[in-house]
């Protein structure tokens, strides 16, 4: 046989097998193509506080750009981002990584104007000795122009416009800017939301001026619960409103999620970050979302599933993404712990969120003197929710053996949120407890089924709290865990874990 006839068949043979092949496991093929589509890009966003010459920017004007270019590159790009305010020192975390994306930012405001220069590294290029930063310059411009630049040279594709999402006034972005910056600062909240509120008359078509304002009306109404209905109305219509400009919007999504939470609307709260999902896969604050809609609704190993995927896509050891009471819930406590460090600048540092839960995992330890410090330093924040401020004292009263005085204080916040119907199932279970402490069952055994009836349904909670064990030898306690149950049965039913699988 002539040698290139014996080539030729030797191809024919090889091109046979190979189709045979493909047609044999086109399934996998299918399968493998789609998921390498999925796999998505992680960007670490750093913002770090503005440099000499960034004109009139200070820290937390920065950062609220930061905010901004973030849901930017979550709506439009699609992309898991986790936002830190420094380089991390260790940079092997990310060697190595094809998939991984550095990003530091470094706005830069003049008049009206913004500029948007930034460097990146990516991570299959870092070395032992560094990362081999890119830098990426940027003449000011009006500031949606100065977005659309950066979205066009930014080192991945990005399809889709900024309209809708940055306005195209810039007098409008830079009071939203400033707005932004002032959410964290009780002093500022009022003049925050006024400007917002100028801002969606200026240019109503701007979904990040809506959510923004349904962000600061919710920080209003927790600071305020007396007008708690009311607040709780408009944020949602100003969510809604945004989310119909912005479909799937992850931070707009999660605020509305919470809400309907709050209100023991976990069903609900569940359909809408499920919806949105399908849209944004890979975005951890949708499944932070999922996980404490799901903990509330006593889906424990749903919620599990929906932080075990979250902190695949997001850089939890630089930025916990949530305080992840429900590893408390389950009896996972170095994983709570290690949810409750400190995190400058973020919301859960400024209001007191945090140094509370380090004082309450103190409490169901046992450890009262670690409590009282924590709880102290929760005390002395100025910025700090209201509602979490009063408990902090109540339960430190109690710490401080004046039970007396704290019995008094809890009754008349207790009534006060009778009157107003507050909502929070969850935080309502927490004053359940402090009345347990104190020894006054039956209110406790009270606000325990109140807690019940306004959503609050981990079964496993109130099986395991140990402030909650005078409880459980009363008929009533053993009525309400069947209500749980049954109610918690029906919740599985409607959201299985395989849920969150093949996104």
């Amino acid at each position: 046989m002539p040698e290139a006839t014996s080539r030729s068949r030797r191809a024919s043979l090889f091109l046979g097998a190979a189709l045979l092949a493909l047609l044999a496991g086109g399934g996998g093929l299918a399968w493998f193509l789609a998921h390498q589509g999925r796999r998505p890009l992680r960007v670490l966003l750093i913002t770090p506080p503005p440099a000499q010459g960034s004109g009139d920017l200070d820290v937390t004007e920065g950062r609220a750009i930061g905010a901004m270019v973030q849901d930017l590159l979550e709506q439009v790009g699609g992309f898991a981002v986790t936002s830190v305010s420094t380089v991390p020192a260790d940079m092997d975390l990310f060697r190595g990584q094809p998939r991984t994306l550095l990003v530091q930012i470094e706005p830069r405001r003049q008049g009206d104007l913004l500029a948007l220069p930034y460097r990146f590294a990516w991570g299959k290029q870092i070395a032992k000795e560094g990362a081999p930063w890119v830098f990426r310059e940027s003449e000011a411009l009006p500031p949606s122009q100065a977005f659309e630049g950066f979205l066009r040279a930014f080192p991945r594709a990005v399809e889709g416009p900024v309209e809708g999402l940055i306005p195209r006034k810039a007098d409008v972005f830079w009071d939203l800017v400033r707005a932004g910056a002032w959410r964290l600062q009780n002093q500022h909240l009022e003049g925050a939301i006024a400007l917002t509120e100028q801002a969606t008359r200026r240019e109503p078509t701007c979904a990040s001026a809506w959510i923004l304002l349904g962000n600061l009306s919710y920080r209003r109404m927790l600071n305020s619960p007396g007008a708690f209905r009311q607040e709780q109305s408009d944020t949602g219509a100003h969510l809604q409103r945004g989310l119909a400009l912005a479909p799937g919007h992850p931070r707009g999504t999660f605020l509305l999620s919470l809400l309907k939470a709050d209100s023991g609307n976990q069903r609900e709260a569940l359909d809408l970050l499920l919806e949105a999902r399908r849209r944004q896969p890979h975005n951890p604050t949708l499944l932070t979302g999922i996980a404490y809609a799901a903990r509330g609704a006593g889906l424990l190993p749903l919620a599990r599933r929906a932080m075990d995927l979250r902190d695949g896509l997001a850089f939890t050891s630089l930025q916990p993404q949530a305080v992840d009471i429900t590893c408390l819930y389950t009896g996972e406590i170095p994983r709570f712990e290690a949810s409750l460090q400190e995190q400058p600048g973020h919301l859960r540092s400024t209001t007191g969120v945090l140094p509370f839960y380090r004082g309450y995992l103190a409490l169901v330890r046992g450890d009262h003197a670690r409590a009282h410090r924590e709880f102290q330093m929760a005390a002395a924040l100025v910025n700090g929710y209201p509602n979490i401020l009063r408990l902090t004292e109540i339960f430190d009263l109690i710490l401080e053996n004046r039970k007396d005085e704290a019995w008094q204080k809890l009754r008349e916040y207790d009534q006060e949120r009778i009157g107003m119907r507050e909502p929070d199932g969850e935080f309502t279970i927490r004053l359940a407890e402090a009345y347990a402490l104190m020894g006054d069952r039956a209110s406790a055994m009270e606000m325990a089924s109140r807690a019940f009836a306004r959503g609050f349904g981990c079964t496993e909670w109130y099986e395991r709290s140990p402030m909650l064990e005078p409880l459980r030898g009363l008929p009533k306690w053993k009525a309400l865990m069947q209500h749980l149950r049954e109610r918690q049965s029906l919740m599985e039913d409607r959201f299985p874990i395989g849920l969150l699988e093949g996104a």
